[in-house]
């Protein structure tokens, strides 16, 4: 356990999905980066900062896209970026409003057999830390999953502390954007009056009622955070659950150091493991297992051959 310089829950979650995928992560680098990806960065930005969430997350995600670039395979990817950008500055609002100060991240703690857990979550200066987690839907499967894998369970043991888990409903992707009420709205012929759920038992909107993205609605985000809010929308957006310190705890830790001395060991490269080339999104090697080729040859670039480090 003395060798493994940092233990943190990606490295675990992504381990047990497929050691190869963790193995090339960790050594190749994806210079372009993942809207999701940005998403979380920006918002990380803009939960950190001292001053304006909003225009933190934005300029970040905006930063991003310049350089290293957003991942994007055709579409218009100035627009795409637009997109992210504000629904990336709307969420560090919408979540910097439950607490006055910056979200600070939670240090790093020494594991009792060597080692050091490098965790992600934030310190909100509630009584527990928090972890954000973004998903399309959220179902009672999905809390399950999350609550049970190692982004909470290796946090809520490696800190032994309760966390609370943040899920923030983002919507599905489809050409290249998010749909939910984050970023997308309903406005009123010849008023403009912004809606997002109708009320009076009515079904639905009649086709008067233009579909407006955010980015194209020049509206203060408070103001659209207070209609979301009349509306309710964050019933179905927005989920806590507090998840406990397991009685068991003892059994995890010893899995999670098992765990970490098998990462150790791995000199070379790790077999292959078929439920991790699609396990929460398609694996970006996926083609350097399943066809005669290599990372290098599919435009990944060595990390110890970067300046400026890179994240997995």
């Amino acid at each position: 356990m003395s060798q493994l310089v940092v233990l943190n829950a990606e490295r675990l979650a992504t381990e047990e999905l497929c050691p190869r995928r963790r193995f090339w992560q960790e050594k190749y680098a994806q210079l372009r980066v993942s809207p999701l990806r940005a998403l979380y960065m920006a918002l990380d930005a803009g939960l950190r900062t001292a001053h304006d969430p909003e225009k933190a997350a934005e300029s970040e995600l905006l930063s991003l896209a310049r350089s290293p670039g957003l991942d994007i395979v055709g579409g218009d990817v100035y627009a795409i970026a637009m997109h992210y950008t504000k629904l990336a500055g709307i969420l560090a609002l919408a979540l910097r409003s439950l607490s006055d100060a910056p979200w600070r991240p939670v240090d790093p703690i020494p594991l009792s057999r060597g080692g050091t857990w490098h965790s992600a979550l934030y310190d909100t200066g509630d009584e527990h830390p928090r972890r954000v987690v973004l998903v399309d839907r959220w179902t009672d499967d999905r809390a399950m999953e999350e609550r049970m894998g190692w982004r909470t369970l290796g946090e809520v043991c490696a800190l032994n502390r309760p966390v609370v888990l943040c899920g923030i409903v983002i919507g599905a992707s489809h050409q290249g954007r998010r749909h939910s009420h984050w970023t997308l709205c309903r406005l009123a012929p010849h008023t403009n009056v912004v809606r997002f759920i109708r009320k009076m038992g009515s079904d639905g909107f009649s086709p008067s009622w233009r579909k407006v993205q955010r980015e194209d609605l020049d509206i203060p985000t408070e103001t659209w955070l207070t209609k979301m809010r009349e509306d309710g929308c964050f019933r179905d957006l927005v989920h806590k659950v507090k998840v406990p310190v397991p009685a068991n705890r003892p059994v995890y830790m010893a899995q999670m150091l098992r765990m970490a001395r098998d990462m150790a060991s791995h000199r070379a490269l790790p077999p292959i493991r078929l439920a991790g080339c699609f396990g929460w999104s398609p694996c970006n090697f996926l083609k350097a297992c399943h066809t005669p080729t290599t990372p290098e040859s599919l435009g990944f670039v060595a990390r110890s051959s970067l300046k400026v480090a890179v994240e997995p």
